[in-house]
């Protein structure tokens, strides 16, 4: 019975002493390459089986880089590399309105080429209601308007190119008379721009501080407000919708 223990503990023994002399046999090599995860890098031996790591340490961000710009319709992303092994991560940047920059692009000459700019509006006064529509549509050479007071309708074309410039431009400046950059504060609630000061109407000659405008990829398509005023001893309350469109695509026959 002993020479069996002796013979089992022999070979374990051999064993053991097997397994210890191929590990002092390995010598660990290290890549270049980092090995990363989420918290940290290192780097890890490429030997067969071997989990012997070096140099681990957790990631050393920078101060990142805005991938994709943050917009009213989905959220942006800023990406972050880390110095040493240059793993990245990525956190999402909210929207909280557009840069001066971006307004102003809005508004430049070239946006303003091609579109068509309706606006719906109802003045209540003195115990009347009347609602009125007024439609431009413009393209780089012509202009085209409908008017429609009470069921009302008249329809025309610009007579000249000139003509047709000039009444853009008037309803250009309208626009850009309410819709300065510090006059709104956007609200992303509604994803909206609220005026955070009372903006003159100058078609109707009185203030409000009750006008929302709304943009969409960058460009405005939507206004609204509401006003009350007084002509010759009466009160006047009105609400009015706005809506730019076509960018780029209005198509005129002046011949239709």
């Amino acid at each position: 019975m002993k020479k069996i223990l002796s013979a089992v503990l022999f070979v374990s023994l051999l064993l053991t002493m097997s397994l210890l002399l191929t590990s002092c046999m390995h010598k660990c090599e290290f890549p270049e390459a980092w090995t990363r995860d989420d918290v940290s890098h290192w780097h890890a031996c490429n030997g067969d089986k071997c989990e012997e790591i070096i140099d681990k340490e957790d990631h050393k961000w920078d101060d990142g880089k805005i991938t994709k710009p943050a917009t009213q319709e989905a959220d942006g992303v800023k990406t972050f590399v880390c110095t040493v092994c240059e793993g990245t991560k990525t956190e999402p940047i909210v929207f909280t309105g557009l840069s001066k920059e971006d307004w102003d692009a809005a508004f430049s000459d070239s946006v303003f080429e091609n579109f068509t700019y309706t606006e719906n509006a109802e003045t209540e006064g003195n115990g009347v209601s009347v609602k009125a529509e007024s439609i431009y549509k413009f393209t780089a050479n012509n202009a085209f308007v409908k008017m429609t007071v009470a069921n009302q309708s008249q329809e025309m074309y610009a007579p000249s190119e000139k003509d047709a410039n000039d009444l853009r431009k008037q309803v250009i400046d309208s626009i850009k008379d309410m819709t300065a950059f510090e006059d709104y504060k956007y609200d992303a609630e509604t994803k909206t721009y609220k005026a955070n000061k009372s903006i003159e109407i100058a078609s109707i000659g009185a203030s409000t501080s009750d006008i929302t405008l709304t943009f969409t990829e960058g460009k405005l398509t939507e206004i609204n407000y509401t006003i009350s005023f007084t002509q010759q001893g009466i009160a006047f309350s009105a609400s009015a919708t706005i809506t730019l469109s076509d960018y780029g695509t209005v198509v005129l026959n002046p011949n239709a």
